[in-house]
């Protein structure tokens, strides 16, 4: 048995959507499910060997690889779902005026007993060295029209919401292999720096991310003694008659040779949906994620179940447990708030985001662009009086390039209305040609978007302002 761990890094804003009361809200979870996982791993084997034979039965469905859920990670620490029996107290200390701060306290209702009011942790945490520390993830509301899939055009009036994770996160998960085997088998589906796209809407502007394989330290069940098993990910339990189970004796059966003293739990429901029968998974009850039991000793098969999970399901990732998270001697931690996450700026900016980024910057640079033509339009000194010229000027405009051959094969007689005109400093001519080899910025630039490709049609566009405006001055004049 062997557990190949992986990251996940999104590139894009990233969408794993979860059941929500609002129908034009799409949420998402803060965390990649191992079915998500288990059907990219499906996607790829098919693609490279073109059908689903025996091996693809054996490895992605039949449970000889266990695909775990990703969660966020930042360095080293790795959140989870924060266990049930952890609470805060309700009404947390003061400062005092001798002792400064005091250390907010979080308490484990499993093994100690309070009279204080609390409260629970909802977020995903990490417990490092006496701390307890949630992570605020700062998620994103994206509006977008529904399409007509016949039209392909958008439905008037039809709106909702897409809820994401942001570029720049970082998730961890792993894949445990009953054959050591398979492990380069797997491998080859997913070269490191593999880009792939995941989650709703992975095919426009969410869902594209990174995936590598990682080196990680693995958990080794070797507690003597009271041991707290923590549920990572939801738990699928059957009870004799191949129903699930919220019995606390359904869930002893799969623990070898080891008691449940104490829990503190709660149940959940899921369903799901197999994509190629259109239709739902039967919907199961379970153990949520965060449940905790205290056992009278580590089960013989704790290793077993570290890696490949306990209950049903759990090549799905249902299942996942630690022995290790909680320990029984000890009931009180540190609570350290979370410190706002910096993410990254994501190596890849979005296509459609960077072409949406690019035309917005180039309206208001077209916006620019004529203001500043008017300005220097009514700048001009003196004005020059031959339309028939300026006609002719604007016939040019279209190209900087033609413009430029125009003033060289401009007539002196025409060229001499050019040269005794001005607009500051500079006659009409030197101003032009100042325009056209960049001398003279008529746009102001940005560094994070590139619209060198409009730069010819936004000194046409300036022309043609230019001479348009000095056009109705003669006409307002006459």
């Amino acid at each position: 048995m062997k557990k190949m761990f992986y990251s996940i890094t999104t590139l894009e804003p990233l969408i794993i959507t979860q059941n929500s009361d609002d129908p034009t809200m799409y949420e998402t979870l803060q965390y990649i499910r191992g079915t998500v996982i288990q059907g990219i791993f499906a996607q790829y084997y098919i693609k490279a060997n073109q059908t689903a034979d025996n091996e693809f039965t054996r490895l992605i469905v039949s449970g000889d690889c266990v695909f775990s859920n990703a969660y966020p990670s930042i360095g080293d620490q790795i959140y989870f779902p924060a266990p049930f029996s952890i609470v805060r107290k309700k009404y947390p200390p003061k400062a005092g005026a001798d002792n400064g701060l005091k250390k907010e306290k979080a308490l484990d209702l499993l093994v100690v007993k309070t009279d204080d009011q609390t409260k629970g942790i909802s977020q995903l945490i990490t417990i490092n060295s006496g701390e307890v520390s949630p992570i605020t993830i700062p998620k994103e509301i994206r509006l977008h029209n529904e399409i007509d899939d016949q039209k392909r055009t958008t439905k008037e009036r039809i709106l909702f919401n897409y809820q994401s994770l942001p570029a720049g996160m970082i998730f961890k998960g792993f894949i445990s292999i009953k054959d050591e085997k398979d492990e380069s088998r797997m491998k080859s589906l997913f070269p490191q720096n593999t880009e792939i796209r995941m989650g709703r809407s992975a095919t426009s502007e969410y869902g594209k991310v990174k995936f590598n394989w990682i080196d990680q330290e693995q958990e080794n069940a070797k507690p003597e003694g009271e041991v707290i098993l923590t549920l990572l990910s939801d738990t699928i339990i059957y009870n004799d008659k191949g129903f699930s189970s919220l019995l606390q004796n359904d869930f002893e059966n799969y623990l070898e040779d080891s008691k449940i003293l104490e829990s503190l739990s709660r149940k959940a429901r899921i369903e799901g949906f197999l994509n190629i029968w259109k239709l739902r998974k039967p919907s199961e009850n379970v153990f949520a994620a965060g449940s905790s039991f205290l056992l009278d000793k580590l089960p013989a098969n704790a290793d077993y179940v570290l890696n490949y999970g306990l209950g049903e399901r759990t090549q799905e990732g249902y299942g996942q447990v630690s022995f290790s998270i909680q320990k029984p001697a000890v009931f009180e931690y540190d609570y350290v708030e979370f410190k706002k996450q910096t993410i990254s700026k994501p190596l890849v900016m979005p296509g459609l985001t960077k072409e949406i980024l690019t035309e917005a910057f180039y309206n208001r640079k077209k916006e620019e662009v004529i203001g500043h033509a008017l300005r220097d339009a009514d700048a001009t000194h003196p004005k020059i009086e031959s339309n028939h010229l300026l006609g002719k000027l604007k016939a040019m405009a279209f190209s900087p390039g033609v413009f430029k051959g125009f003033l060289d094969n401009l007539r002196q007689t025409a060229k001499s209305h050019l040269t005794k005109s001005y607009v500051g400093n500079k006659n009409l001519e030197e101003h032009f040609r100042g325009i056209i080899s960049g001398e003279i910025k008529i746009y102001t630039s940005d560094p994070n978007v590139d619209i060198s490709r409009f730069d010819n049609e936004l000194k046409g566009i300036y022309f043609e302002q230019f001479l348009n405006q000095l056009r109705r001055k003669n006409k307002t004049h006459e």
